[in-house]
C-alpha cells in the first residue's frame, strides 16, 4: 500500500504530465522529428534516454507507478486520448504524448490493450515506428484477451509484416530479459 507521501507524489507526476500535454496541444502538436532517418532514429534514441533519466528522478511516470495509478481519474482519461490516437493512426499526437512523458506502456484498464495493440490491430505503420523507434516499449505485455501486439496486426491488421517486425521485437525482448516467449499463455 502506497504511503500518503508517495500518493501525492504520484498525483504531482500526472498533473504535471497533463500540463505539459494540454500545453502541446494548445501548439498544435507540432512533432519535433528530424526529416531524415537517420535524424528521426537519434531524435528517439536521446528522447528515451532523457525519459529514462527522468523516470528515475521521479519526474515522469514510469511501469512500475502505472500500476498504482489504474484508479486516477486524470491519469485514465489521458491513456484514453494517448489510445484513441494510437487507433487512429495519429502518429503526431502519439509523438507529442511520447515526447512529454506519457508512458508509451499504459494498457487500457478495461482491454489491457497498449498503443502499440491498438495501433497493430488497426494498421497504423506511422504510429507504429514511432512506438518501435522510440525505444521505450515493452513489446511482452498482453491485452486481456491473452495476446501479444505481434498477433493482433496478424490478425486484425492483416499485416504479416508489422506482425513479423513485432515478433522479432518480442523474440529479442524476451532473450534479453531471459523469458520463455509463448504465442499463448499456457493454463
Amino acid at each position: 500500500m502506497p504511503t500518503q507521501q508517495e500518493q501525492e507524489a504520484a498525483a504531482l507526476t500526472v498533473a504535471q504530465l497533463r500540463a505539459r500535454i494540454e500545453d502541446r496541444r494548445r501548439s498544435g502538436w507540432l512533432p519535433t522529428p528530424g526529416d531524415t532517418a537517420q535524424a528521426r532514429r537519434q531524435h528517439w534514441q536521446e528522447l528515451a534516454e532523457k525519459t529514462t533519466r527522468k523516470i528515475e528522478a521521479g519526474e515522469y511516470v514510469g511501469d512500475d507507478l502505472l500500476v498504482r495509478l489504474r484508479d486516477d481519474k486524470t491519469m485514465n482519461n489521458l491513456g484514453r486520448a494517448f489510445l484513441q490516437a494510437a487507433g487512429r493512426g495519429n502518429a503526431p499526437i502519439v509523438g507529442a504524448f511520447i515526447e512529454e512523458g506519457f508512458p508509451v506502456n499504459f494498457q487500457d484498464p478495461l482491454t489491457g490493450e497498449t498503443a502499440l495493440h491498438a495501433c497493430a490491430a488497426t494498421r497504423g505503420l506511422g504510429v507504429l515506428r514511432i512506438l518501435v523507434g522510440c525505444g521505450l516499449c515493452n513489446f511482452l505485455l498482453r491485452d486481456k484477451g491473452g495476446r501479444l501486439a505481434s498477433e493482433l496486426a496478424y490478425l486484425f491488421g492483416k499485416d504479416p509484416a508489422a506482425a513479423r517486425l513485432l515478433g522479432i521485437k518480442e523474440s529479442k525482448q524476451a532473450v534479453d530479459r531471459g523469458i520463455t516467449l509463448t504465442r499463448r499463455p499456457k493454463p
